[in-house]
């Protein structure tokens, strides 16, 4: 007699009744909220909503918006960008900006000198361009004055300085021409005025750098007749400053020759001048090399003030 496998049957039906859930949790989102905000309602399940939705929302609105706007504009700009990208740029920047006041300090010549003009003119020449504010010409004997050129002028290489002791007017920074050009001022050169005068003796110059290192030096005497009492030791204090000729001065009062006298043997003559004549540094190959010396110097030759 036929008995059916009951059992069996049962048994082939467990896969399908195992696939439905007794008591699904949630038909819709709403029936999740209890759980938190960011649960919803997936195959009748409550679970966590997915990692997309929070890359598009949150990366959206927290990198695009908050961290974004907030971090880099604020955090990064006041952390990276004060500190790195400041760094960086302010590099660039103030690069830019101390490249204004942190040029060079430019580096001068004596070049031409007049003590007999109406005006008593002395001329400098710029070897290499730069600042020339604290750069000091000093007179070491007995003339009454010394020069520092004040701050906020730049110059090129090869720029001509005239200075006008006794003169009324100083070209503006950044403006060479602005003293005109009528005699004996010059359009081509910058023009510096100055109190005080020259006697036509013997005088001893010292330029120096900002520092006061010095940087060149020139003695000038007469053939004959008596120096100022400071020329020998002025002289002296060129040498060992090693911007003048190192050879030996001579200053011997007993021959009763006035060529053993006063350093004559190695300083500049600057014997015969007159108004419209100049001693000038341009003769010998190098004429603005330095220490100086007298062979660099010419005779009195036609004035060329304002050109080098």
């Amino acid at each position: 007699m036929f008995r059916p496998r009951t059992v069996p049957m049962f048994a082939a039906l467990l896969p399908l009744l195992a696939g439905c859930p007794a008591d699904p949790e949630c038909t819709e989102d709403r029936d999740c909220a209890a759980r938190g905000p960011d649960i919803v309602c997936v195959d009748e399940l409550c679970v966590q909503a997915p990692a997309q939705d929070a890359g598009p929302t949150d990366a959206g609105t927290d990198a695009g918006v908050s961290d974004a706007g907030t971090d880099a504009g604020q955090s990064d700009a006041g952390a990276d960008a004060g500190h790195t990208d400041a760094g960086t740029d302010a590099g660039q920047v103030d690069a830019g900006t101390d490249g204004g006041t942190t040029v060079a300090e430019a580096s001068l010549r004596i070049t031409e000198i007049n003590p007999s003009h109406p005006q008593d003119l002395i001329e400098l020449a710029a070897v290499t361009g730069g600042t020339l504010g604290g750069i000091s010409l000093l007179e070491l004997t007995n003339a009454d004055f010394s020069f520092t050129f004040p701050q906020g002028y730049t110059v090129e290489t090869g720029a001509v300085l005239v200075l006008h002791l006794g003169g009324d007017c100083t070209d503006a920074p950044g403006a060479p021409a602005s003293c005109g050009q009528t005699a004996p001022f010059t359009a081509k050169a910058w023009d510096f005025s100055l109190p005080g005068s020259l006697s036509y003796s013997g005088k001893v110059f010292e330029l120096l750098a900002a520092d006061g290192s010095p940087v060149d030096g020139v003695p000038f005497v007469r053939a004959s007749g008596v120096m100022p009492d400071e020329t020998v030791a002025a002289v002296q204090r060129l040498q060992a400053d090693r911007v003048w000729d190192s050879t030996s001065c001579i200053h011997n009062m007993e021959t009763g020759l006035a060529k053993d006298r006063y350093c004559r043997n190695i300083a500049a003559n600057w014997s015969d001048l007159d108004a419209d004549s100049s001693v000038m540094r341009i003769v010998g190959t190098t004429p603005l090399a330095t220490p100086g010396m007298a062979t660099q110097w010419s005779a009195p030759l036609p004035s060329r003030w304002g050109t080098y």
